[in-house]
């Protein structure tokens, strides 16, 4: 049987983190929200005694024997006292998820260990229906929302697709689900309007850095002679939702001076191989390491952020943009998510509602921008970044919120 930690109060926290070392043999699965979940625990384990649930989308073995909390690097991977299965087939895998986390936690009841709240990283069927079932059972814990994203909220269906899936087992809607909460964190502002009017505890938390990661070695220079064209560049997912893509037509149509490099990971890594290789301006280097995107963002100028308002972005935040400040580069961002309130002046916005336009327009400006003046402003974004908005602090933010909801109304 675990031992209990005398004094903290008791969490379970249910997500989707790889544990201790697994994480770099699957590179391109879940990078962000690794990074984000693994150090963010590393530090609520301060506060709470913690024991969590992973549902990863293959089988791995079970932690080894032997790590514990305080041995782990912060961005290594979480101990997982038990760890789930989501993969084909679907329906199967996610039952006999359901009935061993259940069994599980009945368990840690037997032996005396029976958490206060509850934490779930977003909303999916393993983990909805068994909070549903928890809702149901004597002396429910408090239920707290991790809100990263979700693809549905705000959305309106098509009358046939909201039919099927009525149908469809472990289904819950999104805007149905929300309602089993009793407070929730969320990295976007614009996801209060579905708690706060219902008296639901809301708080802001965007995400985090890990100050010792900034890059500060090299004073204002990224290494290119006084002259040179501006370095533009990215790092991050490549999918639709992101907007690499539409960053790197834009820059290639309307003629950018200078160069756009990317890195990164997705399904669309052969489009961007083919503009590389038909536009000298345009650069793409694969996925890299967390560390090593730092180290090529350094060697950048400007590190966009092209997050279009489509695929439910309103209902996230960028995280890349920690890792963006890290590295004491430019930033041009749109506002989208309270980005600016994170970043705050010193940061180039472009107006998303008008994507294209805006965001061209804002790189033809920036190309003709001084460098002393774009390492001057990230040299702003970093010190910011790095004093507000650290894990440390962060997570004490999420622990007071978490320590003062009060009893569930469900």
């Amino acid at each position: 049987m675990q031992e209990f930690r005398a004094g903290l109060p008791r969490l379970l926290y249910l997500g989707f983190a790889f544990p201790p070392g697994l994480a770099e043999l699957n590179p391109g699965i879940n990078p962000a929200g690794h990074a984000l979940e693994t150090r963010m625990i590393s530090q609520l384990r301060r506060y709470f005694d913690i024991r969590s649930a992973g549902v990863l989308p293959i089988e791995l073995p079970e932690p080894k024997p032997g790590w514990t909390a305080d041995t782990l690097d912060a961005a290594s991977g979480i101990d997982h006292e038990i760890i789930l299965v989501e993969k084909p087939p679907e329906l199967l895998h996610r039952l006999r998820s359901l009935s061993r986390l259940k069994s599980e936690y009945r368990r840690w009841q037997a032996d005396g260990w029976e958490p206060k709240s509850v934490m779930v990283y977003n909303l999916s069927p393993i983990y909805n229906a068994f909070l549903r079932w928890l809702r149901r059972q004597p002396n429910c814990p408090k239920l707290v929302l991790l809100l990263l994203d979700s693809p549905n909220l705000g959305q309106r269906l098509r009358w046939l697709k909201r039919f099927r899936r009525r149908f469809k087992p472990l289904y819950v809607a999104d805007s149905e689900m929300v309602l089993q909460f009793d407070a929730c964190a969320g990295l976007s502002r614009a996801t209060e309007k579905y708690f706060s009017p219902r008296g639901v505890p809301f708080m802001w938390i965007p995400g985090g850095c890990t100050p010792a990661r900034a890059l500060r070695d090299e004073g204002s220079s990224s290494g290119a002679v006084p002259d040179a064209q501006i370095r533009f560049g990215y790092f991050g997912a490549l999918g639709p939702y992101a907007g690499a893509k539409q960053l790197a037509e834009i820059f290639i149509e309307r003629r950018i001076p200078g160069t756009l490099e990317i890195c990164g990971h997705g399904g669309c890594e052969e489009d961007f191989k083919r503009l590389a290789h038909a536009n000298r301006s345009l650069k793409f280097h694969g996925l890299m390491t967390p560390d090593d995107s730092l180290r090529f963002g350094r060697t950048c100028d400007v590190l966009v952020n092209p997050r279009p308002i489509t695929h439910g972005n309103e209902n996230n935040f960028a995280s890349k943009l920690f890792d963006y400040a890290l590295t004491g580069r430019a930033i041009l961002t749109s506002r989208l998510s309270g980005v600016e309130l994170v970043l705050g002046p010193e940061a180039y916005y472009f107006d998303a509602q008008s994507f294209n336009t805006s965001l061209g327009h804002a790189l033809m400006e920036l190309a003709g921008t001084p460098r002393p003046e774009l390492s001057r402003r990230g040299m702003a974004i970093q010190q910011r970044v790095i004093s507000e908005y650290s894990w440390e602090k962060q997570c004490a933010r999420l622990a007071d919120f978490i320590d003062q909801i009060g009893p569930g109304a469900h």
